[in-house]
């Protein structure tokens, strides 16, 4: 499995780290609370260079189940900690 980390040094309370799993690998990254879904899904596509006319989301992964999430509302509006595993899904360009 290829992780890779970019956590900053010190994080403080208004940050999160994260985990996002995606079918190139599982990214480690620290982002604001308030930073909005949308935001999150284009700092994975620029990470792992995914194609910019895709079509993805974000889902909290609950252990056996996971909750897609709205592209604008913030993390924080979910709940979401430190440590929690977000899945990012390739939903396919509808043609």
């Amino acid at each position: 499995m290829n992780i890779q980390n970019t956590r900053p040094e010190v994080a403080n309370d208004k940050e999160l780290t994260v985990t996002i799993q995606t079918t190139q690998g599982t990214w480690i990254s620290t982002f604001l609370k308030t930073t909005k879904v949308q935001e999150v899904i284009q700092a994975t596509i620029n990470h792992f260079q995914f194609s910019q006319q895709g079509n993805y989301q974000l889902r909290l992964d609950q252990g056996t189940t996971s909750l897609a999430l709205s592209p604008e509302r913030p993390l924080v509006s979910y709940g979401i900690k430190d440590g929690d595993v977000l899945i990012f899904t390739d939903l396919g360009v509808a043609v």
